[in-house]
């Protein structure tokens, strides 16, 4: 199911009620402005009444087709509507299997007509756009999203490289904040692997216009996605009865005792055995 088809029910029953409103407000004083004006004729005045009914329709269409729509254009309105499909706004991908590596790319997801329209502009690390995706066509069946895209390559003869791509948004929550896909060249069979998070801070948003900020955006979200987890160092308070004998992280390496260290003030059997035999092997 599409999830924006709700906005065409949602403008359909506020411009029905909006006009339902104004009939039964106004309808009264309308029917009787109309037979005073037609006279005692009932072709007139059955006239008088079909043409405000096409009058009617008329404003229907409008608030159904231009005014409601332009009003449900605001994000607070969007949200409500669209609830756990929301999914409109910046996103941060992660592109891994490409034939130049792993990239992260800008993808912005904003409204159209009947879904979203899917923007997206591949990065490298130092934040320089490599390449532009454009989604020309896209079918969204909740929460999965199709799309055919044109891609802008970087090469002196401009040729435009076609796909499909595939996109699976994050339920696990309230409106996604994640999702997971993929993108595959046209005449490849190789797929791209995308993982995505949404960009919530306003912060970061903003620091995107900017090349500085660009990079430091890129630069925090290189180390989340593509960098290992960080391996902590064993504490003191770990169990020191572990092999290896770990203590403070550090790795204590034992020796053999030599006779020396055999002192003469141990004077249990098993010293005195020990000394002898070293006695023996020195003579």
């Amino acid at each position: 199911m599409n999830p924006y088809e709700r906005f065409r029910t949602v403008s359909g029953l506020l411009a029905s009620s909006a006009v339902l409103a104004g009939v039964v407000a106004f309808g009264p004083v309308v029917r009787e402005t109309i037979v005073q004006i037609a006279g005692p004729s009932p072709v007139a005045q059955w006239s008088g009444l079909i043409g405000a009914g096409i009058v009617l329709l008329v404003v229907w269409a409008v608030l159904a087709g231009v005014i409601v729509p332009s009003v449900l254009k605001m994000g607070v309105l969007r949200r409500w509507v669209l609830g756990r499909a929301f999914v409109e706004g910046s996103w941060i991908q992660a592109e891994r299997g490409g034939p130049n590596g792993p990239r992260l790319a800008i993808v912005s997801l904003k409204p159209a007509r009947n879904g979203v329209l899917l923007t997206s502009s591949t990065l490298t690390r130092m934040g320089e756009i490599e390449s532009g995706l454009h989604a020309e066509f896209h079918q969204l069946s909740w929460p999965k999203l199709d799309f055919k895209f044109r891609e802008t390559l970087p090469t002196d003869s401009g040729r435009q490289a076609e796909g499909f791509g595939e996109i699976q948004f994050d339920l696990t929550g309230g409106a996604p904040r994640r999702y997971a896909g993929c993108l595959q060249m046209a005449g490849i069979d190789k797929r791209i692997k995308t993982e995505a998070i949404k960009l919530t801070n306003g912060k970061e948003r903003r620091q995107l216009r900017s090349l500085e900020g660009r990079r430091d955006v890129l630069s925090k979200y290189w180390s989340a996605f593509f960098e290992g987890p960080i391996v902590t160092v064993a504490r003191d308070s770990d169990d020191a009865s572990q092999k290896g004998g770990k203590r403070s992280g550090k790795i204590e390496i034992l020796r053999h005792r030599n006779a020396k260290d055999w002192r003469k003030s141990d004077t249990t059997p098993t010293a005195d055995r020990i000394r002898d035999e070293f006695s023996v092997s020195a003579d």
